[in-house]
């Protein structure tokens, strides 16, 4: 009998549950919230990883716009109150700390590269020239955290997809849609049933 009809259905089995990541993990990658996620704090979340390495994981919600402003989370740094954009829910880990990522061709000596022009800046009284809207900064409250082999875990399991990320969704004007953007379509038992393939 030809193994090819069973190989083809455990391929699409692996696929319905989220298995298969379609991208390596690591830094610059889109970490993107499966339905084994649903009910939960990160449900329909869209992650960009700012860090994976032996000792865990560091991202941060980028489709989760609040309503506050940073200037009422950082009132000390001096100039925030010009910035035009709202404050993002980055992850429920050190609720109480601020971060930015920055798109920029010519970013600041001290900023972190993450992909492309996109970096995570320093909180700083310059970090406003040049990038007052949320069309090329954005501030983040709170991260999201893993311990060592913890992401591992759940992306076996089938909790998130791994998708490369751009520049352009990052700093998307309507980051509530993005999660849907890409997200792959389900893939259902079904279509292996119909397609006469059996085991």
């Amino acid at each position: 009998m030809s193994r090819f009809p069973t190989v083809l259905a455990l391929a699409c089995c692996v696929i319905s549950f989220g298995v298969i990541a379609e991208e390596e993990i690591g830094r610059g990658k889109f970490l993107v919230a499966t339905e084994f996620l649903q009910g939960g704090p990160f449900a329909e979340s869209v992650i960009l990883l700012l860090n994976h390495d032996a000792t865990g994981a560091v991202g941060l919600v980028v489709n989760r716009p609040t309503e506050a402003l940073p200037a009422q989370a950082l009132p000390e740094l001096a100039g925030l109150d010009r910035y035009e954009g709202t404050l993002y829910w980055g992850g429920p880990v050190e609720l109480f700390t601020l971060r930015a990522l920055l798109h920029s061709d010519a970013p600041p000596d001290d900023a972190v590269p993450i992909f492309g022009t996109v970096h995570l800046a320093p909180l700083k009284e310059n970090l406003l020239d040049g990038a007052s809207s949320n069309a090329s900064l954005r501030f983040f409250v709170g991260y999201a955290g893993w311990a060592p082999g913890q992401l591992e875990r759940e992306l076996a399991f089938g909790s998130w997809h791994i998708v490369a990320a751009t520049e352009a969704l990052v700093f998307a004007d309507d980051p509530g849609g993005i999660w849907r953007r890409l997200m792959p379509p389900p893939v259902r038992r079904a279509s292996v049933d119909r397609a006469g393939i059996s085991g």
